[in-house]
């Protein structure tokens, strides 16, 4: 690619999301989206003579083409890192969705292959779609802990069950809901998102205890419901709970440190803010039932979603053209993989996990889950990659 050359593109999996980047990268200017991917041969054929592209049903083949400097990896989760591999040592530059990969393993494979890439091709950008990180409220969030305004952080808690879905929603792909097909539920699925956040603002916790329902309120054999209890360096701890089963849900997120609260619900963030640290009150105060004097801020947004996919989109396109990192790194994604996956083993061997996981630890665990399944889904039209699963775990 040379001055103002566009950046053809390819996007593998063209379920809800990869139609949706297509129609918003059909927007921007300085891309242009040259094949899609599609293992049903109907369905590919149907939307390359509607979008004016070129179709395939083999991946390998349209990597093989010749004519991508990038593609978006939109397929189900352990596919991202077989198709993502396979691009990255084409030099073609990946955008992948969340999450990164179904395990930390799969994650540490693709970051290795991206790492040796770029010794023979410095410029090339592997990028995950964390969308979250550039909306407003989090982005103020973010800063607000960043700088350092609720002093030593003691204690947060996270309700995350808006994340409703009717049994419905689990039976429209045979991958869906299962170990085999998708390799996790609401924490790899639904909450990767908030998961992503929690690491973007406090970091990799060095313990966690969680419990899980596999499949308590759905036909599904992965977690549907979890409780968690994260512990970190220097003292802070934090309590997460995720279900996809409560409705009406809740999000809410509170942040707990020396100098104040954060709260944020209802697309609002309520910031109180101590006149003097509470953990000195704790010790010098002379009163016994003294507390510390606070003020409070009510900050709200009218939009809180704001454009973040087309963000990350551009900012990929931007990346490759300026030669840079890219907004959200895929590299970063481990992150929040691993919490995930030390959520679920902590669950399944009801003990505390130490991070950063081992990731043969949750392999081993997560290949006896594949193996030992009796659950049985009738086929559906959805996108599915025909790879052998061990493939994942090589």
């Amino acid at each position: 690619m040379e001055g103002n050359a566009k950046v053809n593109i390819g996007i593998i999996g063209m379920g809800n999301m990869g139609k949706l980047y297509y129609e918003q990268l059909s927007h921007m200017e300085h891309c242009r989206v040259v094949s899609i991917w599609s293992q049903k041969e109907e369905k590919v054929s149907k939307l390359a003579a509607e979008y004016g592209v070129q179709g395939f049903t083999d991946y390998i083949e349209m990597l093989d083409a010749g004519n991508l400097d990038a593609v978006i990896v939109a397929t189900p989760h352990y596919q991202h890192t077989t198709v993502t591999i396979e691009a990255l040592r084409r030099n073609i530059h990946v955008l992948v969705e969340k999450p990164v990969a179904a395990h930390v393993n799969d994650a540490q494979r693709m970051i290795a292959v991206y790492e040796e890439q770029k010794k023979l091709t410095p410029d090339l950008v592997f990028a995950a779609i964390y969308q979250q990180r550039t909306t407003p409220q989090w982005q103020y969030i973010q800063q607000v802990v960043q700088d350092g305004k609720l002093g030593k952080l003691m204690r947060f808690a996270w309700f995350n069950t808006n994340w409703f879905r009717p049994q419905a929603y689990f039976n429209v792909g045979n991958w869906r809901g299962t170990w085999k097909g998708e390799g996790g539920g609401v924490l790899l699925n639904q909450c990767a998102h908030n998961l992503d956040m929690m690491w973007w603002l406090f970091g990799l916790p060095q313990a966690i205890t969680a419990t899980a329902s596999f499949g308590k309120y759905h036909d599904i054999e992965v977690e549907d419901e979890v409780h968690a209890i994260l512990e970190y360096p220097g003292g802070l701890m934090g309590s997460f709970i995720a279900s996809t089963s409560e409705c009406p849900g809740t999000d809410r997120l509170e942040i707990v440190g020396e100098y104040g609260k954060l709260v944020y619900e209802h697309k609002k963030v309520t910031l109180y803010q101590n006149t003097e640290s509470a953990l000195d009150y704790i010790q010098h105060a002379k009163q016994a039932f003294g507390t510390v004097k606070h003020d409070v801020a009510e900050i709200a947004w009218d939009n809180c979603t704001g454009p973040g996919h087309e963000r990350i989109l551009a900012d990929f396109l931007q990346a490759i053209a300026e030669k840079r990192e890219p907004l959200v790194p895929a590299a970063e994604g481990l992150n929040s993989l691993m919490i995930i996956n030390g959520m679920v083993l902590s669950s399944i061997r009801e003990s505390k996990v130490r991070l950063p996981l081992d990731g043969n630890e949750y392999d081993q665990e997560l290949q006896k889950l594949i193996q030992n399944s009796t659950y049985r889904k009738p086929d559906s039209n959805h996108d599915h990659v025909t790879v052998d699963v061990k493939d994942s775990f090589r």
